[in-house]
């Protein structure tokens, strides 16, 4: 019985201090937006798909990412982006409204 207390303690204070070390550091930030447009989603007109290609490229390349296999599918923009030749994200890009979120 003793043993299986200790287990448990041993677990509570290993999982209140993982945490701390946890990387916050994400490749793309929730509900991050496109810097053309205002923020929530105050684009005057919809943004054309070279546009949004070049916007998702600065983006990325400012972070140290390269972008990647990008498809079109109507106002949307799927990207994949890596990093050092390994896949580190997939995103999806709203031209409509400009926002940036990662699909995973």
């Amino acid at each position: 019985m003793f043993k299986y207390i200790i287990v448990i303690v041993a677990v509570l204070i290993v999982s209140s201090i993982l945490p701390l070390y946890a990387d916050d550091s994400r490749v793309t930030p929730y509900g991050d937006y496109c810097t053309d447009c205002a923020m929530y989603g105050a684009c005057r007109e919809i943004i054309q798909r070279d546009e949004a290609v070049r916007v998702l490229y600065k983006y990325y390349q400012d972070r140290g990412y390269r972008v990647g296999n990008v498809l079109h599918r109507g106002r949307f923009i799927q990207a994949v982006i890596y990093k050092d030749d390994r896949q580190v994200d997939r995103v999806l890009f709203d031209r409509k409204t400009g926002r940036l979120r990662s699909i995973y």
